[in-house]
């Protein structure tokens, strides 16, 4: 029989998998399961679980854990761990034993003492058992898989025994672009994809401990999927390297299946031997990716490419890191300063306390917190990278309400989370723990001391420590109380209520600082939204000053009111009136823009849009002189105001008339056309709608001298009346409408027609 709860729950996982129940993939999803219920749940069985997510109703669950526990009171059903426990790689196998139960008492009563299955069935044949092949001459057997060189695109065989150390396959035996640290990889190149999972790359290096690896039914299921399954499919394309640092590069690399920019960050190969950073880089990895927040980097994908490599892939963030945004501030950039002020900058570190508040809710500090180490997108993202050194310390400082606790695998197996050196982190962001290497007394509060340095670099732009090298950045650290950030760079204002909480945040001892990251944010929104920060002491004139702020209308009321009474409320009345000192300014250069915009709508016409201007700059102008009587520019922009409105009274006036003026143009114009059409149709009569016609045009160039519509109206109307003369023999009169005719100037050829009927007339 099992003698564990961890045992009997295998068992009972792996015989209703046996029974079809599960299929192998949901028996690998409900040990993980278990296992991470099981940090918060202590009494939590297998049993429970499957009932729970579903498979098996109680009855039915409770049957077959009867059963089981039936089945392994026998000697010869016990389980045998051998895989397991040697870290063996599973073997694949084809066909199924359909009955693990003996089925005669000799048999049963020749079984050896270990307790391992000998029965004369070929184990070779039966791919959904997960006990080895046959006694301890099969668990020496070493298995075989392909392994692919992503440089060389060779196949060679890699041997896998127990522990990974004899000879055969090495992981830090290969070297390619990706492994050595003194060359770039190229653009282009391609990093294939690998069938070896981390659990076997654990495995072959010795990292096995606490580690479930697949069992020999799960390789033979994912076997049936993938039966031709190579190592050289192309699975990332380097598009550029973009850090690299002691442990390994950061690539820029594209996502062939999703058509992606991903960031691949890839362990340098001869480190593979060092089970402590793999280890700290498969933590890492884990880490990040169970802090799915969006002020956090979210991880991809952890795996083995093709060369035998350990990479996984993040986020691609476009934009800068803040340490380059506080840089390019320091030295004075413009369009940094305008696009990243003190309320941008805030802004960013508040999202940098929402990603931390989570992490730490779910039990992880990050232990090397620095702007370096933050990117600021280029669409307001803001992301905390670079996990590498966190601490996970489970339910240290959250309260049961919180969020599950951050699980790896090195918290499974129980190993030491001591880093390599007793001192980690950035000097200059480290807390005084950190910088001590007082490992134990590492906790939220050492996150807490390094944002304290943050933002004290917000506000002034300066780092709170002066020293030269390492060593004297780290005592300091240890022994100098900072210097106020106004002190660090007076050349900056730095709010007084900011400054308190920065140094508060960088106290020696951490129950003196902020307690937790979400009332560090909050504190930050307050000041933001002019409300008093709870972490940070005021006076009672200071705490008075911000109330009036928030209710400025309300206080001038009552301000007003108690003018009559009381005289010490005079301070308040001052402070007010200097509040709208500081508005003036503005207001001047809005009634100053206002003004140059009631010109050009005038000349177009718009008169009323002009007098609309012109009224809200008076507006403007006289708040300001009620604030301040002698404002030179308020005064001398009524003025202004004056003369703007009397021209446009002046250009209304000018319009109004010129408009009358076309209006009476057109109008005759448009009876002298009707008076020509009328004469043109009375034969009779005619001559004098020709008269009126020629009158008409007279009066149009009386109106407008030169006028081209009414010279052509008096020119087509003197032709007329001249040729009605000639039909009616009335020489002298065709006469002088001819001469007419002749001193508008135009018709030349009706005019020489007319002179030419004149003279055949004899007259």
């Amino acid at each position: 029989m099992p003698n564990t709860q961890a045992e009997i729950d295998e068992a009972f996982l792996n015989f209703v998998h046996e029974r079809g129940h599960v299929s192998a993939l949901e028996a690998e999803t409900l040990r993980s399961e278990l296992r991470r219920r099981k940090a918060t749940q202590k009494k939590m069985t297998m049993h429970e679980l499957v009932i729970h997510k579903g498979h098996l109703t109680k009855t039915h669950a409770d049957q077959l854990y009867d059963a089981m526990m039936g089945v392994l009171s026998e000697p010869t059903l016990l389980p045998d761990m051998g895989d397991e426990e040697t870290g063996r790689a599973p073997q694949r196998q084809t066909g199924r034993h359909t009955d693990r139960r003996p089925t005669n008492p000799v048999e049963q009563s020749n079984r050896p003492t270990d307790r391992r299955p000998t029965d004369a069935v070929d184990r070779s044949t039966t791919p959904t058992d997960k006990r080895p092949t046959s006694g301890i001459d099969e668990a020496r057997r070493p298995t075989t898989r392909p392994v692919e060189d992503s440089n060389a695109g060779k196949s060679t065989t890699a041997r896998s025994t127990g522990a990974g150390k004899a000879s055969g396959w090495n992981l830090h035996r290969d070297t390619d672009a990706l492994s050595r640290d003194d060359k770039e990889v190229p653009a282009g190149t391609i990093i294939a994809a690998s069938e070896m999972t981390i659990a076997q790359v654990r495995q072959k290096i010795g990292i096995d401990e606490g580690v479930k690896l697949l069992s020999d039914k799960m390789q033979s299921s994912l076997a049936q999927y993938q039966p031709d399954a190579t190592t050289d499919k192309k699975r990332y394309v380097v598009v550029r390297e973009i850090a690299r640092g002691g442990m390994g590069k950061v690539l820029e690399v594209e996502d062939t299946e999703l058509r992606r920019s991903v960031a691949l960050k890839v362990l340098r190969k001869e480190l593979l031997g060092r089970r402590d950073v793999v280890e700290r880089f498969l933590e890492e990895a884990q880490i990040t990716g169970q802090l799915e927040h969006p002020n956090i980097v979210p991880v991809h994908e952890m795996g083995v490419d093709g060369a035998g490599n350990l990479y996984f892939t993040m986020k691609f963030v476009e934009g800068l890191s803040l340490a380059e945004v506080l840089l390019r501030l320091r030295e004075g950039n413009r369009d940094m300063r305008r696009e990243f002020d003190l309320m941008r900058l805030l802004d960013t570190f508040i999202k940098i306390c929402e990603g931390m508040s989570f992490a730490h809710n779910r039990g992880v500090i990050h232990r090397d917190l620095k702007p370096a180490n933050i990117m600021v997108g280029r669409f307001g993202e803001v992301q905390v990278m670079d996990w590498g050194v966190a601490k996970v310390i489970g339910r240290q400082f959250r309260s049961s309400s919180d969020s599950n606790i951050v699980l790896t695998d090195r918290l499974d197996m129980g190993a030491s989370q001591t880093m390599m050196g007793a001192i980690i982190g950035t000097p200059s962001y480290m807390s005084p723990e950190q910088a001590k290497g007082d490992i134990d007394a590492i906790n939220h509060h050492s996150d807490i001391f390094s944002m304290g340095v943050i933002l004290y670099e917000m506000l002034c732009l300066r780092s709170p420590w002066t020293g030269k090298s390492s060593d004297e950045v780290l005592e300091q650290v240890r022994e100098m109380t900072p210097v106020k950030p106004r002190e660090r760079n007076p050349e900056i204002e730095v709010p007084a209520e900011l400054e308190r909480l920065a140094l508060k945040c960088l106290e020696k001892e951490p129950e003196h600082r902020i307690d937790t990251v979400a009332e560090l944010a909050e504190n930050v929104r307050n000041f933001i939204e002019g409300r008093a920060m709870g972490s940070v002491e005021y006076s009672a004139l200071r705490l008075a000053m911000k109330w009036i702020g928030r209710n400025r209308k309300e206080v001038l009321g009552v301000a007003a009111t108690l003018l009559l009474v009381v005289g010490g409320i005079l301070g308040t009345l001052w402070y007010i009136k200097k509040l709208d000192q500081d508005k003036i300014l503005g207001l001047n250069d809005d009634a100053q823009a206002l003004m140059q915009e009631w010109e050009p709508l005038a000349k177009d016409g718009k008169f009323r849009e002009a007098e609309l201007k012109i009224d809200e700059a008076k507006n403007l102008f006289q708040k300001v002189i009620a604030v301040n009587e002698g404002d030179q520019t308020a005064t001398n922009g009524l003025a202004a105001v004056e003369t703007a409105a009397d021209d446009v009274r002046k250009m209304r006036a000018k319009s109004a008339q010129e408009t009358a003026l076309r209006e009476q143009r057109e109008r005759l114009l448009e009876e002298g056309h009707a008076a020509m059409n009328k004469g043109k149709a009375d034969l009779l009569f005619g001559y004098q709608d020709f008269e009126e016609a020629y009158d008409k045009g007279g009066a149009v160039l009386a109106l407008e001298a030169g006028n081209k519509e009414g010279l052509s109206l008096r020119a087509e109307s003197a032709n007329e009346r001249a040729k009605w003369a000639r039909d009616e023999g009335r020489w002298e009169i065709m006469k002088m409408w001819i001469d007419r005719l002749r001193v508008t100037g135009l018709l030349p050829d009706e005019l020489k027609e007319r002179k030419r009927e004149l003279a055949l007339s004899g007259n």
